[in-house]
């Protein structure tokens, strides 16, 4: 059974074989992570879901202390932590991801380990072991899934995102390797997450990721306590694959082999994540990237700008949005985020609301930044472009052409990216993940950040209480 490999792997994997390259990628994870997510707090979304599971728990949500909810200072039992942490990981679209896997990763691995080492008080070394064994799994089983998955409306976030959740905490929980199937298989069953939540721009988003950390710690808690879930609820007859990634003549294919994927297991590289650096969907930060090279050489003269063309690959330019009415539908909107870009700039989470304040998602507007934005989203057409389409998923590229008007000789300028800045090829350094931070949460001491550093040599009881101030 596949499972079983991928069980076996879990229950079996130490520290000690983790490359320091696979630490220090995993520390700057989780150091973003902090920060998204204690900014992330404030927001709509993540006050409704506090506001609810406390609603749930009859106001009691200081009961029982096990786990911190970021940016609350709060604690609260562990589903419940690892819930309301993972949707305020998610929700400023500037959580860390996977291209291949087509995955964001951090955003459910964090929430998960941190609920249950901080109420546990596991060993920085033991939250290493679970988190490096989320990615690990996340990315293994997310490149095998897409694009087929994804292709078919589901949120891999939320479907392999729980089997994710499931894997760091069988891990932490020192379930051996027949708990950690069980617990993998129940996982499978309540995989769940639709695309139409993200480009119908609601908050279901979000709430996948939440879902994701919840569902997967419920699963190992109840395989450690004797609950059995289905060993082959991924590759069998009615399983993950059949059902929600592969048609039957594709499951068949030749080139497929599990044989040949477990050659993998505990092989894949940490270090392949990506980072944000814009508080839009990964598919649009191409496009973006290039807007801000053109934006340095027309400077302020866009209202000249007679039109613009977004040639990218398929899936970037199906985010099409030309009027979005939500915050959450802005976040989808590519003919948005090249204006803003083109106008404003800046692509940031203060920038973006401040831009909504005057009136961005509004009919009408008196404010001419946000109505020279608007002309030029409506001005823009979005090509799917057959020859960048074949670069995708290993480079994510968008060229764009901006035509300026007859003071400015009818001219047209041009550039290209391939890879959007935070990928592996095109890194942050680590000061500049720093400099997000502080953008994010400007009152935060930053110098609460360096217990990370050493996370090996501290309880997570010490980490935590130390990060939260």
């Amino acid at each position: 059974m596949f499972l079983q490999n991928i069980s076996k792997f879990i229950s079996n994997y130490r520290y000690e074989q983790a490359t320091v390259e696979s630490i220090s990628t995993v520390k700057a994870a989780f150091l973003d992570f902090f920060g998204v997510t204690y900014r992330g707090a404030s927001e709509d979304a993540s006050n409704m879901a506090f506001n609810t599971v406390d609603e749930i728990f009859s106001g009691n949500s200081n009961l029982n202390l096990n786990a911190s909810v970021i940016g609350r200072n709060v604690k609260t039992d562990m589903l419940s932590a690892a819930f309301l942490n993972a949707i305020s990981a998610h929700v400023l679209e500037l959580d860390d991801g996977h291209r291949g896997a087509q995955i964001h990763l951090g955003a459910v691995i964090f929430p998960t380990a941190l609920a249950i080492a901080e109420s546990h008080n596991l060993s920085g070394k033991e939250f290493l072991e679970g988190v490096i064994v989320g990615y690990e799994v996340g990315i293994l089983l997310g490149k095998i899934v897409n694009p087929d998955h994804r292709n078919k409306g589901f949120h891999t976030t939320g479907t392999i995102g729980t089997f994710i959740a499931g894997a760091v905490a069988s891990k932490l929980l020192q379930l051996d390797e027949k708990q950690t199937l069980n617990a993998l298989g129940l996982c499978g069953t309540q995989a769940a997450g639709l695309l139409e939540s993200d480009h119908g721009g609601s908050m279901g988003k979000v709430l996948h990721a939440g879902k994701a950390a919840y569902n997967g710690l419920l699963s190992a808690f109840l395989a450690r306590n004797g609950f059995t879930g289905s060993g082959t609820i991924f590759e069998g007859d009615e399983g993950f694959l059949k059902t929600m990634v592969f048609d039957d003549d594709d499951y068949n294919r030749k080139d497929f082999s599990f044989e040949k994927v477990l050659k993998d297991v505990g092989k894949v590289h940490v270090r392949d994540i990506y980072f944000k650096k814009y508080p839009f969907c990964r598919h649009l930060h191409s496009s973006i990237d290039t807007a801000l090279k053109l934006k340095a050489s027309i400077g302020d003269e866009y209202d000249h700008i007679e039109n613009i063309a977004v040639k990218t690959y398929k899936v970037a330019s199906e985010h099409n949005n030309f009027n979005p009415k939500s915050l959450e539908e802005l976040k989808q909107s590519l003919p948005y985020a090249v204006a803003i870009s083109l106008v404003v700039g800046e692509v940031s989470v203060d920038g973006i609301n401040q831009l909504i304040e005057y009136g961005l998602l509004d009919n009408y507007s008196t404010v001419d930044v946000v109505n020279s934005i608007k002309n030029l989203a409506n001005a823009m057409i979005l090509i799917p472009d057959g020859k960048l389409n074949d670069l995708y998923p290993d480079k994510r590229p968008s060229n764009v052409i901006i035509k300026l008007d007859k003071q400015f000789r009818n001219g047209v300028f041009q550039n290209i990216t391939l890879l959007p800045k935070g990928d592996f090829e095109n890194p942050f350094q680590l000061r500049e993940l720093i400099d997000k931070f502080k953008g994010l949460n400007p009152k935060y001491d930053i110098k609460n950040l360096t217990v990370i550093d050493a996370l090996e040599d501290y309880s997570m009881n010490y980490v935590v209480d130390k990060l939260n101030g």
